[in-house]
């Protein structure tokens, strides 16, 4: 499991603490990475790029736009609406249909 991720962004490459990533989200062929600093870091890279990096890890996808670190998730929201990931920093991420199976399962649910 890596520490620290490089991450290459349209005017740097900037190195991320794995620890204080909260979630991604896909982009197009770019992924926006939230932190627990509340930055928005703009990677050059696909959300299926860090889904493989992050595979043995706390990572989980959650939607087809969303990859989640459960380290930060609090609660699992479910109203009529759909289901929702709530971070202990109150962001809350959307989990599709189709991936809440594997999120239960994750959470031996």
């Amino acid at each position: 499991m890596p520490k620290y991720i490089a991450v290459n962004t349209l005017k740097s490459i900037q190195v991320l603490k794995v620890s204080k990533i909260l979630y991604l989200e896909s982009s197009g062929r770019y992924t926006i990475i939230f932190t627990i600093n509340k930055e928005k870091i703009v990677a050059c890279k696909n959300l299926g790029f860090y889904q493989k990096i992050f595979e043995n890890q706390n990572f989980i996808r959650v939607h087809n736009s969303f990859l989640v670190n459960f380290e930060f998730v609090t609660e699992i929201i479910k109203d009529s609406g759909g289901q929702y990931c709530l971070l202990d920093t109150e962001n809350i991420v959307p989990i599709s249909n189709r991936k809440f199976s594997l999120v239960k399962e994750y959470l031996h649910f």
